[in-house]
């Protein structure tokens, strides 16, 4: 079986995923439950491909396999306990809602659950090549030291959550974090989870993937552009009578030599 056709098999776990998720988020009138799938989504296709291939356990495979389904399980984690915790639909959602009513019900499955799915492809696409060229490539110095980076990028991504969820605990409603992680970029787990993504993209082109950096081209492009930045820039502008000020002196996603040295400020 040809890489590409393991991957239609592949991509359908990731839509089937989505599929569930849409019905109920027309009962819970909730479409933010669609991150839910995000992050376990990349897991279970990885999951998927590695039993089509027969469950191999050489080092190489490992270490393309093993981060991606670490990262995938946080994140999964992470934003179902924020979703649940929450318990309203996510300000994002609320404002693609108003934008595309009425039928935002019947719309909302191609401008959210249809398309997170052709994303979550094409940002995996790479990795799972990677994965797939793997069993019988010998690991070097370089595959390990890969390995780390993205499993210290994980580390990162974790902290800068865990001081976001313990800020929104400790501060009213319109405060805004600056500290921590944020004394040195904006969005410190976009900046973490590009560098995951690069290191997985380089193991891959270690297993023989030349073209594997398309993967992490795609996940920043989002990050940056469609669903990360751009958008919480949007809505901080309009909502932190700080967040001007820090938006001028705190980069964005990469970090300056001499971290910003600012104090948490609340409007």
């Amino acid at each position: 079986m040809t890489f590409l056709a393991e991957f239609g098999w592949v991509w359908f776990v990731s839509l089937a995923g989505f599929l569930v998720l849409w019905p109920m988020s027309l009962l819970r009138r909730d479409a933010s439950i669609v991150d839910f799938w995000w992050g376990p989504g990349f897991g279970a296709m990885a999951l998927t491909l590695w039993f089509a291939m027969g469950r191999p356990s050489d080092p190489m495979t490992l270490l393309i396999l093993v981060p991606v389904l670490v990262w995938s399980a946080r994140l999964g984690i992470h934003l179902g306990y924020r979703r649940l915790n929450e318990g309203v639909e996510d300000p994002r959602y609320q404002e693609l809602r108003a934008g595309w009513s009425p039928g935002w019900e019947w719309k909302s499955f191609f401008v959210v659950f249809l398309l997170q799915s052709v994303l979550q492809g094409m940002a995996a696409l790479g990795a799972l090549a990677g994965l797939a060229a793997s069993p019988g490539v010998e690991p070097g110095a370089a595959a390990y030291l890969l390995a780390g980076i993205a499993f210290l990028a994980i580390g990162v991504e974790a902290l800068s959550d865990l001081q976001l969820d313990l800020f929104r605990r400790k501060t009213p409603e319109g405060g805004l974090l600056t500290t921590g992680l944020r004394r040195y970029v904006r969005y410190p787990s976009y900046s973490a989870e590009i560098v995951f993504w690069a290191a997985i993209s380089g193991l891959s082109m270690l297993a023989g993937v030349w073209w594997a950096a398309l993967s992490v081209l795609i996940v920043a492009a989002l990050l940056r552009y469609v669903s990360g930045v751009a958008i919480l820039e949007d809505r901080l502008s309009r909502t932190r009578s700080g967040f001007p000020a820090y938006q001028r002196t705190v980069p964005a996603l990469i970090p300056r030599a001499r971290g910003v040295r600012q104090q948490k400020t609340a409007d």
